[in-house]
């Protein structure tokens, strides 16, 4: 082996090293890293717009766009998570003192009365058998959702510092980022040792991904659970903060979308007779939360991810469940990370 390919594979494993070592380091701040690089993203051309006024200079156009993000998203975004938390564990004791109280069999009661057609009247029957693992299963749903929410509030509450920790480096994070993004982008990019034509087209699309899912998804997914969330509020609905944010979760789910949490409360509120309830709900339903993701979607995102829906929304959830809600925005990126990898393996090394 040659001194030149001992000095290079030395470099090279050093250099990894130090790589890991430095993740290793930087992993405790994940989670400000993640929120700080998505909001300095979705943000840019905001600072941009900023720094083109008069008498600007970057660091005050930092700091300006800084300080907007932290009043209208970060602070804003701390409460209603606070919130969230609260109804979660308040949703356990409801559903179980709804099922314990009879109401759950009175409800079947009144559908059977209502029920007309022999289909109906089938579907009521195949239903007594399986209420009590039906109730059982919604029961059990609901305590994992509020243990899991009481273990949160009580780790918020205790790590209260730690909290405002990360909401500080959010903020700090994203100072630097606005000021030093382009410094950063192009350090990163010169660094990919990889040929200039993949470096764009990697770079294209992992552009085109966040703003796709940014602007696309996350921010449609924001109106129909905004808009869940005040229609429960209004019509005094049970728990608007939880449901709303369950809308914005299911809202990502191909064909029903945010019908999935919207629908079954029209149902029982027609079921139950609350006709003026249930046809607000209907027609707010119908005609605003669901409609706004057929017009916006198509305006925000057009055709810039690529990615079939149901790997989209398989990549969103499996990037929730590893990096936590960042993964909204990583597990598509990471999707078409490798889509776009694939086929540059394809063309440099198959000759497809």
């Amino acid at each position: 082996m040659k001194q030149e390919q001992i000095v290079s594979y030395f470099f090279v494993g050093f250099f990894l090293f130090v790589l890991y070592q430095l993740i290793l380091i930087f992993a405790p701040f994940f989670a400000a890293l993640s929120w700080a690089l998505v909001l300095a993203f979705a943000f840019y051309p905001l600072y941009q717009k900023i720094g083109n006024l008069p008498r600007m200079n970057p660091v005050l156009a930092a700091l300006s766009a800084t300080a907007i993000v932290v009043l209208i998203v970060v602070l804003p975004a701390a409460m209603i998570l606070v919130s969230l938390t609260k109804e979660a564990i308040e949703l356990y004791y409801q559903v179980s003192s709804y099922l314990r109280s009879g109401d759950l069999e009175r409800l079947v009661e009144q559908l059977s009365q209502l029920a007309t057609t022999d289909w109906a009247q089938q579907l009521l029957t195949m239903w007594n058998p399986l209420q009590r693992d039906v109730s059982e299963f919604v029961l059990q749903g609901a305590k994992g959702i509020g243990n899991f929410a009481a273990i949160q509030l009580a780790s918020f509450t205790k790590n209260l510092f730690f909290w405002s920790l990360n909401l500080f480096l959010i903020a700090f994070l994203l100072f630097f980022f606005f000021r030093d993004g382009k410094a950063i982008y192009e350090f990163i990019y010169q660094m990919i040792p990889m040929a200039k034509k993949n470096k764009q087209t990697l770079s294209r699309k992992m552009n085109e991904t966040f703003s796709a899912v940014i602007r696309g998804q996350f921010v449609t997914s924001i109106i129909q659970g905004t808009l869940t969330g005040l229609t429960f509020w209004i019509l005094g609905l049970p728990l608007p903060f939880f449901f709303g944010f369950l809308a914005f979760l299911t809202s990502m789910i191909p064909l029903t979308g945010a019908a999935t949490v919207w629908l079954p409360f029209d149902v029982y509120l027609l079921a139950t007779q609350q006709f003026q309830k249930g046809i607000i709900l209907l027609v707010i339903g119908t005609f605003a939360i669901s409609l706004s993701d057929n017009l916006l979607k198509p305006i925000l995102i057009g055709g810039k991810t690529k990615l079939p829906i149901f790997l989209l929304f398989l990549g969103i959830l499996g990037g929730m469940r590893l990096y936590g809600i960042t993964g909204i925005f990583l597990g598509p990126v990471m999707l078409s990370l490798f889509f776009v990898l694939a086929k540059i393996y394809r063309e440099e090394y198959q000759g497809l």
